[in-house]
């Protein structure tokens, strides 16, 4: 697996899967851009598991801000939500669609 640096980095190998730790614009962006590049079968399932990482990352937010009832609960759910729409149209093989979506969650964080 690669480090932090990895998972920034959009032009990385196709062929592993990069481990997503942060959930910033520069991480989905790197992932969107290796999402609207895979082809393979092991290339969907790699791209989905750094999806999934930054659902994961999205659901500590979302329920820590629904918990702590802050004023960006709402925004935090609704990245949470985005982040799975792309999830789930990466097994389709519409990667064009899932990193698109990808790209307008960043405007969320």
């Amino acid at each position: 697996m690669g480090n932090t640096a990895d998972a920034a980095d959009g032009a990385g190998s196709r062929s592993k899967i990069y481990q997503v730790q942060e959930l910033t614009a520069e991480t989905i962006t790197a992932v969107a851009d290796r999402v609207a590049r895979a082809t393979t079968f092991e290339d969907l399932i790699y791209r989905e598991s750094e999806i999934d990482a930054l659902w994961s990352l999205a659901d500590i937010a979302a329920r820590t801000a629904e918990l702590d009832n802050t004023a960006d609960k709402d925004r935090w759910a609704e990245l949470r939500e985005r982040l799975w729409e792309a999830h789930d149209l990466v097994p389709e093989g519409r990667c064009t669609e899932s990193a698109a979506v990808l790209r307008e969650t960043i405007t969320l964080i």
